[in-house]
């Protein structure tokens, strides 16, 4: 994925979540390098407060725009902090992310 897709990315999303996002995590064949044309973009995004149905419209509307402008499914898919903290060491899905994801931006 190249840096002006990252950037539209990462400051789509901190534009959406603002003080409540943590970090924004690249995994799947995108960030291991084995993707090809048809390749969806994985992103997994760690945020507080997860269960906030209007940020999640927004969520919806903003990866569509990006869907449709680069022609490229960008999967979002939000995880809750608290949650991500206790299972990362125990889901396999929380351990993948952890383990082959690339933090494209995180809060510090």
């Amino acid at each position: 994925m190249n840096y002006r897709i990252t950037n539209e990315l990462v400051e789509g999303l901190r534009d959406i979540f603002n003080d409540r996002l943590i970090s924004i995590i690249l995994y799947g064949s995108v960030a291991r390098g084995t993707d090809t044309v048809d390749s969806d973009v994985d992103i997994a995004i760690i945020i507080k407060d997860a269960k906030d149905q209007s940020l999640q419209d927004k969520l919806i509307d903003f990866t569509l725009d990006m869907d449709l402008k680069y022609d490229k499914v960008f999967s979002v898919i939000d995880i809750d902090y608290n949650e991500y903290t206790k299972w990362e060491d125990v889901l396999p899905f929380y351990k993948n992310v952890k383990k082959d994801g690339v933090v494209l931006w995180e809060a510090v």
